[in-house]
């Protein structure tokens, strides 16, 4: 049925939503609001309730006369087999709003439960908002009203579970657009609908263990690049309109040989280490490689969580081996954690580029002939920075996407099917070291590495 044409969207007060029958399915995230987050939409909502009660007609007109103020828009999936809703957008903003309905009516404090983490997002949350509403001159017994009454929600309701998560709300009630691997996450885990609730909640429980910037670069400055440049195209910034290109294969979707193969392919890789009883973490490095082949589509659902935490694994052991030759680390832009480091900020987009091409060529090859690969890879990629007084992420997109008589190394370690190819990576222009003024420590270094 999908939405309903006359009830499946309407405006509905948070006292009216509280009384339905809501539920947060396993599958959604924990409280994650910062204390921040939550305390602006209390001033949010204590600036319309003083409009409200000065008579400013800047909060629009509500029903029956009287005023109302928009939160935004939460979105449910009604379950076919019970008569349950699950909110699939918007259990941070109902859970805040909870807590702040609780703490005026004085039924909610900040004290610590026995058995709570004292440093849970809702413990941190409760605790700011109680403070918060302690300082307060408002009348609370008024403002609990104005909460419950006139402060409305967009309610939207489907009973079929792909519209939900097409209409997902891209933005929460402030506005801020959600970045694309939240939507992936949407994405995967409504694909994840025949597990267990439990694998649910671990599936989750381990992204959530990510933060939001370690996942961000994952897709945005390796996996998205790589995806592009391989191809010869340029790599627009990560955006929404991208993740199509990690959605990954569906079981419904598996109509073709090429799918099947791959379905086949990465399902087998499992079975096969569990069968030759490998259990060193390098045979598991190099089964995680071989399931999850950066030029194959990842499995949609559960593979795609493995994917992320295999990638993520992956590409900090490479932080850490890839810069293991001498002299190489001053020109790496990052610390072994991925913390950014000021004065190698020029080094930036030139030690992405080593990386990413490091991930690639790894992923397709393994540890054969790493060590000289590491040569090539990192001479080709820090080149431009010898060449040039500005490196800015054009000139890398440039460089990286070229095609044709002079491939970058992503087009040609895609069309690669041996590491004796990439020596056919043409020698790079590193300039001459005595006029390399700006890095001539640098252009020293990689002319060793290609004499």
């Amino acid at each position: 049925m999908a939405i309903q044409r006359e009830n499946g969207v309407r405006g509905v007060t948070v006292d009216e939503l509280m009384a339905e029958d809501l539920r947060i399915p396993p599958y959604q995230r924990p409280y994650s609001w910062d204390p921040a987050t939550a305390l602006q939409l209390l001033d949010d909502i204590r600036d319309a309730f003083r409009s409200q009660a000065a008579g400013d007609h800047a909060v629009k007109a509500g029903r029956a006369g009287g005023t109302s103020y928009v939160l935004g828009a939460v979105i449910l999936h009604r379950d076919a087999e019970n008569t349950d809703l699950n909110v699939v957008d918007g259990q941070q903003r109902l859970l805040t709003l909870l807590m702040i309905r609780k703490i005026l009516a004085g039924s909610l404090d900040g004290s610590v439960a026995p058995g709570e983490d004292p440093a849970a997002a809702v413990v941190r949350v409760r605790r700011a908002l109680t403070q918060r509403v302690a300082q307060m001159d408002d009348d609370r017994v008024a403002l609990a009203s104005f909460v419950g009454a006139s402060c409305e929600l967009i309610r939207v309701e489907t009973d079929d579970p792909d519209e939900a998560f097409r209409v997902f709300d891209s933005q929460n009630y402030r506005g801020k657009a959600l970045l694309p691997h939240d939507l992936l996450k949407a994405y995967h885990l409504r694909e994840m609908r025949g597990e267990t609730p439990t694998m649910q909640w671990a599936i989750v429980e381990a992204w959530e263990s990510v933060d939001d910037s370690g996942l961000d670069r994952l897709f945005s400055t390796y996996l998205w690049r790589i995806h592009r440049w391989s191809r010869g195209l340029p790599a627009p910034a990560f955006a929404a309109r991208h993740v199509d290109a990690f959605k990954g294969l569906t079981m419904k979707g598996v109509a073709t040989p090429s799918a099947r193969y791959h379905l086949a392919a990465q399902a087998a890789v499992p079975l096969l280490a569990a069968w030759t009883g490998a259990q060193s973490d390098e045979a598991e490095r190099a089964a995680g490689r071989s399931r999850f082949q950066l030029d194959a589509p990842v499995l949609a659902g559960r593979a795609f969580f493995e994917m992320v935490t295999f990638m993520l694994t992956e590409l900090s052991r490479l932080r850490k081996e890839g810069f293991t030759e001498e002299g190489w680390d001053r020109y790496s832009s990052t610390d072994a954690d991925f913390r950014e480091l000021p004065s190698k900020s020029r080094y930036r987009y030139v030690s992405e580029l080593y990386l990413a091409a490091l991930l690639y060529y790894t992923n397709k090859f393994g540890e054969t002939e790493v060590r000289e690969a590491m040569h090539r890879l990192f001479s080709w990629s820090f080149s431009p920075r010898t060449r040039l007084q500005r490196v800015q992420f054009a000139t890398i997109n440039n460089h990286a996407s070229a095609v044709g008589e002079q491939p970058s190394v992503f087009a040609l370690l895609r069309n690669a099917d041996s590491p004796a190819d990439v020596r056919r990576l043409a020698a790079v222009d590193i300039g001459r070291p005595q006029d390399a003024g700006h890095e001539k420590e640098l252009a020293l270094l990689l002319k060793g590495l290609v004499s």
